[in-house]
């Protein structure tokens, strides 16, 4: 349920092939590939970036490409997650560029799923050995301001958004939901008030879920992963649209809600982490029939954060 999943990723093999490349060390002591270098200014905190990339494990496996979607990643390079991570190593290239990066597997497993996801997404933990690399394969496609990138996506934004906005429209006169919006922009169908524990902030939820898109399909929850899905209210493990109506549920609670994207998973979607291809593709309104189970106090460990 968390929005956000990885950005970035193009098969340097090709230019492994055309040229050997220098092998140089980041700023912060970790060694990657450089295959071309551009003279232009290096990507930075705050740039847009489009890249194609490819990652694969100790074993050469391709755990992700973004070329099976057809079109490159693009993303903003808000923070650097952890040292040595593949948004530390793109800091030391240009547009243009392509290099491979190699990144600890146990670094990159804990900042991409701990605590996060879909339940019934299969994260295959074996391929995040620790003590092992990742090998990114990267090209810098474009680097944009902050003000160039947003003037970007304002003028291809408004006119997703009306196709999202028109389709929801059209779904809930089609079936006759009659209940107004929340002011945050969620709308939710109550089917049964439970009267058990609130679901505050900090205590550890348990869910049986269906997601559902808007024609019916159904691209997520517990009966396809066999178990239900628990989580931690207010720790931004899932999305705010579940944030935020949560608070207004109780234990034994039974409700649909039908969130608009930008209160999941907005402009981005997510990705299959394996092929790249999308669970949710961007500007996509979804639907969840949700059964609260319980809602049970953080067990007050010393040292234990619910973040």
């Amino acid at each position: 349920m968390k929005k956000w999943l990885p950005a970035i990723i193009l098969a340097i093999v090709v230019f492994a092939c055309k040229e050997k490349g220098s092998e140089l060390k980041t700023g912060s002591g970790y060694k990657y590939i450089l295959y071309t270098k551009s003279t232009g200014p290096k990507v930075k905190l705050g740039d847009y970036i489009t890249i194609e990339m490819v990652y694969k494990n100790s074993k050469d496996s391709i755990l992700f490409d973004s070329r099976n979607a057809n079109v490159p990643l693009r993303f903003q390079l808000d923070k650097i997650p952890f040292i040595g991570s593949l948004e530390d190593g793109l800091t030391n290239l240009a547009a243009n560029d392509s290099a491979t990066f190699f990144v600890p597997a146990d670094s990159l497993y804990n900042y991409l799923y701990r605590g996060k996801g879909i339940s019934s997404i299969a994260q295959n933990q074996t391929a995040f050995l620790e003590g092992t690399l990742i090998r990114f394969d990267v090209k810098v496609v474009k680097i944009q301001s902050y003000e160039e990138a947003e003037l970007e996506i304002e003028l291809k934004m408004s006119e997703k958004e009306k196709k999202e906005r028109a389709a929801l429209n059209k779904y809930l006169f089609d079936n006759g939901i009659k209940e107004k919006p929340d002011s945050s922009g969620y709308y939710m169908i109550i089917h049964e008030m439970g009267k058990g524990e609130s679901v505050d902030s900090g205590k550890i939820v348990t869910v049986e879920y269906e997601g559902r898109f808007l024609d019916g399909k159904v691209f997520d929850g517990t009966k396809k992963a066999g178990h239900p899905y628990r989580f931690v209210s207010g720790a931004h493990h899932v999305i705010l649209g579940w944030e935020l109506a949560m608070k207004k549920l109780k234990t034994g609670s039974k409700v649909t809600l039908i969130v608009p994207s930008r209160l999941a998973y907005g402009e981005e979607g997510i990705r299959r982490p394996k092929d790249g291809t999308y669970i949710v593709p961007p500007y996509t309104s979804l639907i969840f029939d949700i059964e609260i189970v319980s809602a049970e106090d953080l067990p007050a460990v010393s040292g234990i954060s619910p973040q």
